[in-house]
């Protein structure tokens, strides 16, 4: 399925699929590589989505009609154009109960072990479908059924930056200190955002995820050599194949 509407007086929005799967995510990645390498005068932002991408255009530069061409062409290369690169990030995460502040909630709600439910969170390769909410936010397809949890009823205040929790059907990251009502289950030392640095969000669409379980020691010893900046990531690359 391809197809573009007009989004506005200033915006297309190009529909990849119907439904959240990940090969049509994969070729919402495509397409964004492609208007990375042939850039068109006129176009001033792109936003990749679960299905989709909105474009935004100054019509004073390009006509809806001008563009819609140009957007065809491009998807005509889809099939030619290599696949994304995929990088792997791998995110350790300590379930230790200071940091895991509804974690007896989700095991009592589920009626498993503690173990039980680091295992069911560690076992996925999780994918990342787009970012947003705020800058580095992961949206991650591939949580365990056996972990589908409702938000919690009255949302806090704040939860602090690293937080890891479950939300529905979604499991995600906090990267900065936040009011929200996911269920707190765990926290990374590795901060997902980081305005100082040049590459200042650590993860980005297409990536896939795993989390590591590691103990409270080798947490504040992370912690401290992401303050030292001498944390370095867990990164690995591949070439994103027809996923299964």
């Amino acid at each position: 399925m391809y197809s573009i509407q007009l989004y506005g007086d200033r915006g297309v929005r190009i529909q990849f699929g119907n439904t959240i799967d990940r090969q049509v995510n994969v070729n919402v990645h495509r397409f964004t590589s492609l208007l990375e390498n042939y850039p068109i005068e006129g176009i001033t932002e792109w936003i990749p989505a679960y299905t989709s991408m909105t474009i935004y255009y100054n019509p004073g530069k390009i006509t809806y009609l001008k563009l819609e061409k140009k957007l065809n062409q491009l998807q005509k290369l889809m099939s030619e154009s290599a696949p994304p690169v995929s990088r792997k990030v791998t995110i350790p995460v300590c379930y230790e109960k200071e940091f895991a502040i509804d974690m007896d909630d989700v095991a009592e709600y589920h009626n498993l072990s503690v173990q039980e439910i680091i295992g069911l969170h560690t076992e996925p390769l999780y994918y990342v479908y787009m970012m947003g909410f705020m800058p580095g936010f992961p949206y991650l397809g591939g949580l365990s059924e056996k972990l589908v949890t409702p938000r919690l009823e009255n949302p806090r205040k704040r939860v602090e930056r690293g937080s890891v929790g479950i939300a529905d059907q979604q499991t995600g990251i906090y990267p900065l200190d936040s009011p929200g009502g996911w269920r707190i289950i765990g926290k990374t030392p590795v901060h997902l955002y980081d305005a100082q640095k040049d590459n200042k969000i650590l993860i980005r669409s297409g990536d896939t995820l795993q989390f590591e379980a590691i103990d409270s020691e080798t947490y504040y010893k992370i912690e401290d050599a992401v303050q030292n900046g001498d944390y370095q990531p867990k990164i690995s690359e591949e070439k994103e194949g027809d996923p299964s």
